[in-house]
This record gives C-alpha cells, sequence and structure tokens, in this order.
C-alpha cells in the first residue's frame, strides 16, 4: 500500500508520500511562488493525482491541518493519545508530527514550535514516553519583539529577523531571567508604543535580553534530558542557530533541516510506514524541476565570476528540503569581499540592514576558519578564525556556515574547489536563490533573481 503524510495548515503546508517504495516530496511554496504559502485540498489532490495514486487507495496520515478532504479539524488536547481514526483517515497531533519528521531512532526527542497546533506549547517526549507540555513558546516570544518592530510579512519570519538583531545589542541577564509570558508582551508593549529604531543601541539591548531569556528558558527545558545520549530535536524553534549552538555545548543534539512546519507532512508520513525509509539524495529530494548534470566547464566559469566579485545564482540538481539554501538553489558571493554584505543586500536580497548571510565551506577545511567543523545544514553559529572574510561574518564575530562534502554535493564541492584554486579561499557566501518576501526558487523561471551578475541553470547562462 502507498502512504501519504500531508503536512501544514496555517502555512508551509506539503505533501510527502511513499510510492512503490519511491518517497516523494513537494512544497506549495514552490510551487505557487508565494513564501509560506497555504495550500488548499485542489492543490493536494492534483500533486497526487500527477504522482498517480489515488489517496482511496493509499494509507493517509494528516496533521491537524483542518482538511476538509482528509478530515475535520480536531481541536482538543493530545495528553493520552497520540492519533485520532476519523474513518479511514488517521489525524496526528502537531508537535507528534514534528517528532516523527526527526526520522531519527533516538530514545530521546524534543519538538519545540512557536505557535504549533494552536497551543502556546513546547513538547517533548523523554525516554520514559512521558509527554510534557510547556505553556510557553520562545518562538512567539520573539514573534511579539517583531510586532513591536513593526515587521511586515507573516510573523513566522519574525524570530529569525530578531536573531539577527540581538547580536548588535547587550543583554540584561537579571531581567532576562525575569521575563515570562506573563509579562514578555507588557515588555513589548512598552517598545511598540514608543517606536522602535532598529539602531536604537537601547532597543538593540532589549531585543538581546529577549532572546537571551529565550536561550535561558530553552537551556532550562532541556534538563529533562540525559545529556549523554543523543537528542532528535525538531520544530521551528529549532532553526535558531543561536540557541542551536548553546544547546550544542552540553548536548548531543540531532537536528534536520525540515525541522519546521515544511517537514511536518515527513513526519505524518513517517508515523503511516511506521518505520524509517529511503528518501533518496537527501536533502536534496524535492519534487521539482532538476536541469541536467553541469559539466565541469560551467563550474570552472562560475568559479572564475565569483573570483572576480560577480554575484551568481546557482540552480542546479533537485531543490534541497527546508528553509535553507545548501547548494542546489543559492545566490553566491566571494565572501572576502569588503561590504558584501551591503552590496548584496542593496543589489539583490532587499532584506533589513543587520540580517547576516551564511556560508558553504569545504569540510576537510573548515577547522582552519571556524571553530565548528560539522555543520552540514546550516543551523549552528560559528566562530569566525580568521579575519578578512567580511561578507559572512556577523557583527558578533560569527557564521552560520554549511560543511560541504563530495559525497553530499558533488557539484557544489567541484564549485568550491574551484573556487579556491583561483582565490585560496574554500568558502563561498550562500544565501537562498530568492529576493525578500519569496520562497526559494521552485522553477527556474524564479530563479532568475533581479540584481544578479549571472545565473546558472545547469549548463545554461
Amino acid at each position: 500500500m502507498n502512504c501519504i503524510g500531508i503536512g501544514g495548515a496555517r502555512h508551509d503546508t506539503s505533501i510527502a508520500a511513499l510510492i512503490d517504495g519511491e518517497f516523494r516530496y513537494r512544497k506549495s511554496e514552490r510551487a505557487f511562488g508565494i513564501k509560506h504559502h497555504k495550500a488548499d485540498d485542489n492543490w493536494f489532490m492534483s500533486v497526487l493525482d500527477e504522482w498517480g495514486i489515488d489517496e482511496k487507495d493509499s494509507k493517509v496520515v494528516y496533521t491537524d491541518s483542518g482538511r476538509k478532504r482528509f478530515g475535520k479539524r480536531i481541536r482538543k488536547p493530545y495528553d493520552d493519545e497520540d492519533y485520532i481514526v476519523e474513518g479511514d483517515r488517521i489525524c496526528i497531533d502537531h508537535h507528534t508530527a514534528h517528532i516523527y519528521s526527526a526520522l531519527s531512532d533516538c530514545s530521546q526527542h524534543a519538538a519545540f514550535d512557536g505557535w504549533g497546533s494552536g497551543r502556546n506549547t513546547g513538547l517533548t517526549v523523554t525516554p520514559d514516553g512521558h509527554k510534557r507540555y510547556k505553556d510557553l513558546s520562545v518562538g512567539k516570544f520573539l514573534s511579539y519583539v517583531g510586532y513591536a518592530m513593526d515587521f511586515k510579512g507573516m510573523e513566522v519570519d519574525f524570530p529569525g529577523k530578531v536573531m539577527g538583531l540581538q547580536a548588535y545589542g547587550t543583554p540584561d541577564l537579571d531581567l532576562a531571567r525575569q521575563i515570562n509570558q506573563d509579562n514578555i508582551l507588557d515588555l513589548c508593549g512598552e517598545w511598540m508604543l514608543r517606536g522602535v529604531d532598529s539602531k536604537d543601541s537601547k532597543f538593540q539591548d532589549f531585543v538581546a535580553t529577549v532572546h537571551k531569556a529565550c536561550e535561558l528558558i530553552q537551556l532550562e527545558y532541556f534538563k529533562v534530558f540525559d545529556s549523554s545520549k543523543k537528542i532528535s530535536c525538531s520544530g521551528g524553534v529549532m532553526l535558531n542557530t543561536v540557541i542551536n549552538t548553546e544547546l550544542r555545548k552540553t548536548y548531543d543534539i540531532d537536528i534536520l533541516p525540515h525541522v519546521y512546519d515544511g517537514g511536518l507532512s515527513i513526519g505524518a508520513l513517517r508515523y503511516a510506514v511506521g518505520h524509517d525509509f529511503d528518501m533518496g539524495n537527501f536533502p536534496y529530494c524535492q519534487d521539482d524541476y532538476a536541469p541536467e548534470e553541469v559539466h565541469d566547464q560551467t563550474i570552472e566559469e562560475a568559479a572564475e565570476l565569483l573570483a572576480q566579485g560577480m554575484i551568481v545564482g546557482w540552480y542546479q540538481g533537485h531543490g534541497e528540503i527546508g528553509p535553507r539554501a545548501l547548494g542546489n538553489r543559492s545566490i553566491l558571493m566571494n565572501p572576502m569581499i569588503k561590504n558584501g554584505k551591503d552590496i548584496l543586500n542593496s543589489r539583490v536580497k532587499k532584506r533589513e540592514w543587520w540580517r547576516p548571510f551564511g556560508a558553504s565551506v569545504l569540510k576537510e577545511k573548515a577547522a582552519e576558519y571556524f571553530d565548528i567543523d560539522d555543520s552540514p545544514y546550516m543551523l549552528y553559529n560559528a566562530k569566525v578564525k580568521q579575519s578578512g572574510l567580511d561578507a559572512i561574518t556577523h557583527v558578533d564575530g560569527t557564521c552560520r556556515h554549511q560543511t560541504v562534502t563530495y559525497e553530499s554535493n558533488p557539484i557544489y564541492y567541484k564549485l568550491i574547489s574551484a573556487f579556491e584554486k583561483k582565490t585560496g579561499c574554500p568558502i563561498l557566501l550562500n544565501t537562498s536563490l530568492n529576493i525578500g518576501g519569496k520562497p526559494i526558487a521552485g522553477r527556474p523561471e524564479d530563479a532568475d533573481v533581479p540584481g544578479l551578475d549571472a545565473l546558472f541553470v545547469g549548463n545554461l547562462s
């Protein structure tokens, strides 16, 4: 029997399936070109039709998504049961789907979400199988700061923006220890009434203080785990690279790139299948258009343009799962360019001035440049050990980096290697192939981003 996983309610809807043993995954935002898109039932059915499967002959598991086609929305606590069966459909809790999406056989699991299934909660599952709900959400705390700053767009993006700004401030540790769900709204509301300037040092200190409070809360909550054993982590909060880095100092944490709501369908699918399964060329397994494999000459041409200081769009193979570009749907740049961040921001990305850019580095060279030498999915902040990498070094001296091996992505590895031969630097600035407010390019026509000096789609440029 084929198995189908349906995920996402308010945003980042996706579908995953195991069809005759072959894994398929598609995210609606890349199909529609709308960031954090919420698809209706018609889209899910059209994908299943394209894949040639009938949900009536398949095992279907969905999250508490409100899909009329797949079952009514379920609003009730899940303290005593993992799922509810409605006819021939199985509905699983939002956080349970996150835990299953981790694809891990760890005995310890943690799921921390911003908004979850409508509850202001985090959920952990400990070795004894006990579910622990916490009536707070660090994701919400950071979203409230975003509201105070009058950010535009969806609140799901606010925590990431706040994470970037906090590096400019100095946290008040005494106040951080006092921040909780009862006073966070009042504290943020006071700033909202005053009006906010992101370059105001006092406001930057406040942002750093709230972020530090979230870090302390997360660290406190992790004390339920055995630090000597691996912990499988999921939920959108686990995209916070600053907090992840602090957790990593004490705990052996395992985090995959699809920890956010876009991975809920994978969790639902794993629940349906009942065991782990082959996801193909993970994490490059989006069901999207993949151009023909590039020639060495194309790689050489792209490396030469990058060495000259050009901004290059790179669209190769299948897209990566998750919100971080990992070398197949990327905008690339020489990391040594002075003011490179500002140049890229003003010409292409159009993001807030304080937000940093990530980087990709050959894994065998990572220890020379960063204090973390194993980070395949850009989920940690590493200290930059060498000067001259202005475009990727944040104000606090860190960089969110990706370590690249030949085995994980041979084409991207060869491109970075070719760039190193020309410049002596085994690193490329790497950010997602999109502009603000748009998802990562899911089609070649979406990859033609204004402001690029060159775009490579397979061998076409």
